[in-house]
């Protein structure tokens, strides 16, 4: 029997639960991710591994970005123009995959299970036309705070459509003395506009 032939009062108690159940896993998730950076941040300096490696999603939303013109008849970031924006971070795999500036996906950047914050600073290298279709669309630094300034990652480079690789260029708690990767994918557009990305850190001891 499909669910569309179920009686509503069933129909609506059976995808209440589903949703509970998939908040429920990601807060899940979110918990274990928190206490294992605290775990981390806990133990000696010496004594953490020499490798870091994980996996996190951002949906940033789009109602904080604000760019700069580069010309007054400006109606769209052109190449040059500043901007900053803001996103939240989430367990991995938490963002369905699709969507484009024009159909985004229903991803809620605001929605429940987050684990921090991300910030993202700089410049347009192409119009904000060409950024869905461009792999060096813009050139910034990132903030990932996981989930507050005691615990966070600051990230260098180029980034657009696609996968892109960016230099770590520094982290506080867990993450001080590390440096190394941050492998980019631009996954999807999500409710507001904005991106969604997936984002692996392989980070090492710096010497």
């Amino acid at each position: 029997m499909s669910l569309h032939a179920l009686p509503t009062f069933l129909r609506s108690r059976l995808l209440s639960r589903g949703v509970a159940l998939r908040r429920a896993a990601a807060l899940a998730l979110a918990a274990s991710t928190l206490a294992w950076t605290t775990g981390l941040e806990a133990s000696d300096r010496h004594d953490r591994p020499q490798t870091i490696v994980f996996t996190i999603d951002v949906a940033e939303d789009f109602s904080l970005f604000v760019p700069t013109k580069v010309r007054p008849e400006d109606t769209q970031p052109e190449r040059g123009a500043f901007f900053v924006t803001e996103g939240r971070i989430f367990p991995a795999g938490t963002i369905p995959k699709g969507g484009t500036p024009e159909a985004p996906n229903g991803f809620d950047p605001n929605g429940a299970g987050a684990i921090g914050t991300w910030f993202c600073r700089g410049t347009h290298l192409v119009s904000g036309a060409l950024f869905p279709v461009t792999a060096r669309a813009v050139h910034t630094g990132q903030i990932y705070l996981l989930s507050n300034e005691a615990r966070s990652i600051t990230t260098e480079g180029v980034e657009g459509a696609g996968a892109t690789v960016r230099a770590v260029t520094g982290g506080t708690g867990p993450f001080l003395g590390y440096v190394g990767e941050q492998r980019q994918e631009l996954i999807g557009f999500n409710a507001t506009g904005g991106v969604n990305l997936r984002v692996t850190f392989i980070l090492r001891k710096s010497a």
